[in-house]
């Protein structure tokens, strides 16, 4: 695995299959090879097409700067986790010729927190679990059972 730092796994639930999605082709082949229901960690970038393609219901996910080889920072994409993340970003000590360039990009994403999401950098993490025998792949989750009163 191409991931020194794998203190990200400490994220997961236990028993959860690791796939690299670098190599989307191997990746496909891999998740639909797991049994129903597995759970199952994307890495990579732009894990939601793979996951749908590969019918993985997605149960949350996770964006990690600058990388999952060396995080700084890992954040679950929600929009109060991606405040607090957006507020405590700053450009790296040492940086003098990009400086500027780099603080403004601060700037705009402590403005929009929302931009980390989309951000080119960072890697991501997206934990779901694999199809039920019955479901088609692509098929929306059951909805959820209202709570008992």
């Amino acid at each position: 695995m191409r991931y020194c730092d794998q203190r990200w796994r400490l994220l997961l639930p236990p028993g959860t299959v690791v796939v690299d999605a670098e190599r989307r082709d191997r990746a496909l082949r891999e998740l639909r090879e797991l049994p129903p229901g597995t759970p199952v960690a994307l890495l990579g970038r732009r894990l939601r097409p793979l996951a749908r393609r590969a019918g993985v219901r997605p149960q949350v996910e996770y964006v990690a700067l600058p990388s999952l080889a060396a995080p700084l920072a890992v954040t679950q994409v929600t929009l109060p986790a991606l405040r607090w993340t957006a507020r405590m970003l700053t450009v790296p000590s040492g940086v003098t010729l990009w400086h500027a360039p780099m603080w403004a990009a601060v700037r705009l994403v402590r403005a929009a927190p929302r931009l980390l999401r989309f951000a080119p950098t960072g890697e991501r993490l997206l934990v779901g679990a694999t199809p039920a025998c019955n479901e088609p792949p692509g098929a929306a989750p059951p909805p959820e059972a209202p709570p008992a009163p």
